[in-house]
């Protein structure tokens, strides 16, 4: 089964449950690339969460523990030492997530926390889309302030529609639909063909919390660091027919540890990891 016709079925079985929830159109989840958050709307524990976490990774990053670096980002190899703070958020965004975006039941399966701090444009600070299933979404968020000069999430949009970004060819879409993305999803040259099509860039920027929620193929990149650095966490979901226990725990949910590629097998959700 691909994931497109998997969320179909969680859509279905989400709306049993949910017989008044106002169910958003398929259109909507698959034009509407990216938002930004409206952080207004997250109670205060949100902040509360967001804030320690920010310290706390401030501090291992600062000094080097349990951190990787590999020359484009360090990379924090012990996400589960936040177990607190990553639950607590995951617990105000995922909610929203399957309430506002999919209109379904989704659980996380992936979180990176990582540092920019290169100024070499490559990997993922190259114009590219992830080549998951188009059903993954990825929130984004900013645990520092970041200006364009530390490396603001910079994604191709149609002219003056924010949040409306172009969509790559997703060769990775389950058990039916698996093989190899030209050029290795890497897209620069035809971004610079689409800004002359009606797209253009458009580049977040935002103080400490900032999150922003994204289909994992619309074309993005991070922007190589110009001054100071710039800390995340990456959290990634994915739509289940049947609700996890919680939506974030350490049987199903990873880190760096763990290749990146989704599991081609929708149905197998929470109860496997990749």
């Amino acid at each position: 089964m691909n994931y497109d016709e998997y969320y179909l079925l969680c859509r279905e079985e989400y709306m049993k449950h949910n017989p008044s929830a106002e169910q958003v159109t398929l259109q909507n989840f698959y034009d509407e690339t990216v938002v930004v958050r409206n952080l207004s709307s997250f109670p205060v524990e949100y902040e509360e969460a967001m804030n320690e976490l920010s310290l706390k990774i401030k501090k291992d990053f600062d000094t080097g523990k349990d951190c990787d670096d590999d020359g484009l980002m360090v990379k924090h190899n012990n996400i589960w030492k936040f177990s607190k703070e990553i639950k607590q958020i995951c617990d105000i965004l995922a909610p929203v997530l399957e309430r506002d975006k999919y209109s379904c039941y989704v659980y996380v399966d992936k979180i990176y926390i990582y540092r920019t701090e290169t100024t070499k444009p490559d990997s993922s600070y190259l114009w590219h889309y992830d080549n998951n299933p188009h059903e993954i979404v990825k929130t984004l968020i900013y645990l520092n302030d970041v200006t364009e000069q530390n490396s603001p999430f910079e994604y191709l949009q149609k002219q003056g529609a924010p949040g409306y970004g172009f969509l790559g060819l997703c060769t990775r879409k389950g058990t039916k639909t698996c093989y190899k993305p030209p050029n290795g999803s890497r897209v620069g040259s035809q971004v610079e063909a689409l800004l002359q099509q009606g797209y253009e860039k458009n580049k977040i920027c935002g103080p400490k919390g900032t999150a922003i929620s994204f289909l994992n193929n619309t074309y993005h990149k991070v922007n190589v660091l110009e001054r100071g650095y710039r800390d995340v966490i990456n959290i990634r979901v994915k739509p289940t027919l049947n609700p996890a226990p919680e939506y974030a725990n350490e049987k199903w949910t990873t880190g760096f540890e763990h290749s990146g590629v989704v599991n081609m097998d929708p149905e197998k959700a929470w109860t496997k990891l990749v």
